[in-house]
């Protein structure tokens, strides 16, 4: 084969991938009933999100998007004139929850700001996440965030969910932090967000703490920020409710992992943000892999800009990226440490963060998964941290996150059971968003 020839074809194959991407990326209307119908899902395992076993050759029923009834054949009764699904031979278990997500436009494109935020909550779907807290906005995406998440509750969506803190809330004094708080309330944000960085520039204990109390009366909980373990302790001391990272210092101390299930405090380990800083010092096998390439469409130019040889060898020279391996093998033996405990564990990445190229929107959210389970914790807890335990820890809508009746109808459908290995999240057979096929065969 000739060089132009062999050029040729690359370039025919990387748009055969894009149009590929981008049917992917669209709903598969034909085959979804409306979600205004009743739709009989059966002969499933159904993995419920609590925690408990699994139900064989179970049925869920879905009414106007949301679960009606969900168990064994014999105990759940199909209503007249119900569209059925078959799905013997498959896994059912709720729509993925990222409880540390970030949903931020991309300025270089020539999308609308609508349009562009609307391509990343449908990238998210179309991998099975289909819920995603955001902490952390511009203004630019702010407002536009809070419409599309006022939008999703009377719409047949196409799109995973989006709950936002808008811009994090900051100040200078205990006044300012309060007044920073009261903007992101007077807003109608679902949770609060704020920073502590290890550095000088810190808010100070007084200040957090009035941000913090100032949430409380606004009956909005609050994420920080964290790396070290001082950080979280003052953090949690103050009433913060989520350590949104990992502690990255050094082993958590028993005292304080039972603190921290006294009292309820959510923990997100964001593995892959780790995980982010330093492997594009190299290509990525990930790079290659299908199930990363579902998400080409909105990951290409990210994509290009990482296999660039003079960005490797800037992150291999880097010393701050390089300091955070010994982190990341730290935050693994965190999670582990807490989840033994019986610290509430939400699954989160931080993907889509600004400035921060290499945190993709969906994919993160599986190989998270994958990395949870490597650093210790079972299949089953993180499923339950995933789906129904990110629902309890964020608190921002209680019909997400389990297949229960009155929940959302937001399901994902795998074609291999994952108790038998996590990365059967990626054998997807089709997600539903309130009773919506949103993807998917048949």
């Amino acid at each position: 084969m000739t060089r132009i020839s062999k050029m040729l074809f690359a370039v025919v194959a990387s748009a055969t991938v894009a149009v590929l991407a981008i049917i992917e990326l669209q709903p598969s209307m034909a085959q979804a009933p409306a979600a205004s119908g009743v739709v009989a899902l059966t002969g499933a395992r159904i993995i419920d999100g609590t925690g408990r076993a699994p139900i064989q050759q179970g049925t869920v029923i879905i009414n106007k998007g949301v679960i009606e009834a969900v168990g064994a054949p014999a105990a759940v009764k199909i209503p007249n004139g119900a569209a059925r699904v078959d799905l013997s031979g498959k896994t059912i278990i709720p729509g993925l929850i990222n409880a540390h997500a970030h949903l931020n436009f991309d300025q270089a494109t020539k999308r609308s700001v609508r349009d562009d935020l609307i391509l990343r909550l449908k990238t998210y779907a179309n991998y099975g996440v289909t819920s995603n807290v955001s902490l952390g906005s511009r203004p630019v995406d702010e407002l536009e965030g809070l419409k599309l998440r006022d939008e999703q509750t009377h719409i047949t969506l196409d799109r995973a969910r989006l709950y936002t803190g808008g811009i994090n809330a900051v100040g200078k004094t205990p006044e300012e932090a309060r007044k920073s708080v009261d903007r992101l309330a007077d807003l109608k944000v679902d949770v609060i967000k704020y920073h502590i960085n290890g550095t000088p520039n810190d808010m100070t204990p007084d200040i957090y703490g009035a941000l913090v109390d100032e949430s409380k009366k606004k009956g909005l909980r609050t994420f920080v920020h964290i790396f070290y373990t001082k950080d979280a302790k003052s953090a949690v001391d103050k009433g913060t409710d989520v350590l949104a990272h990992s502690i990255r210092d050094k082993d958590v101390d028993p005292e304080f992992a039972a603190e921290l299930k006294r009292k309820n405090i959510g923990y997100i380990p964001t593995l892959t943000r780790d995980l982010s800083v330093f492997v594009y010092e190299t290509r990525p096998a990930f790079f290659d892999e299908p199930f990363f390439k579902r998400g080409i469409t909105l990951y290409g130019s990210e994509v290009e800009v990482l296999i660039n040889p003079a960005n490797q060898q800037k992150v291999r020279s880097d010393k701050q990226a390089q300091a955070i391996k010994p982190a990341l093998q730290q935050a693994n033996r965190n999670l582990r440490i807490l989840s033994d405990a019986g610290v509430p564990i939400a699954m989160g990445t931080d993907s889509g963060a600004e400035g921060n190229p290499g945190r993709w929107q969906g994919y993160f959210e599986h190989l998270e998964m994958e990395m949870m389970v490597k650093a210790g914790m079972t299949p089953m807890q993180v499923i339950v941290a995933s789906t129904g335990g990110a629902a309890r820890v964020t608190k921002v809508d209680p019909k997400i996150g389990t297949i229960e009746p009155g929940k959302w109808a937001d399901l994902l459908v795998l074609n291999a059971n994952p108790l038998d290995d996590i990365r059967n999240t990626r054998q997807i057979h089709s997600v539903w968003v309130g009773g919506n096929r949103v993807t998917g065969g048949n």
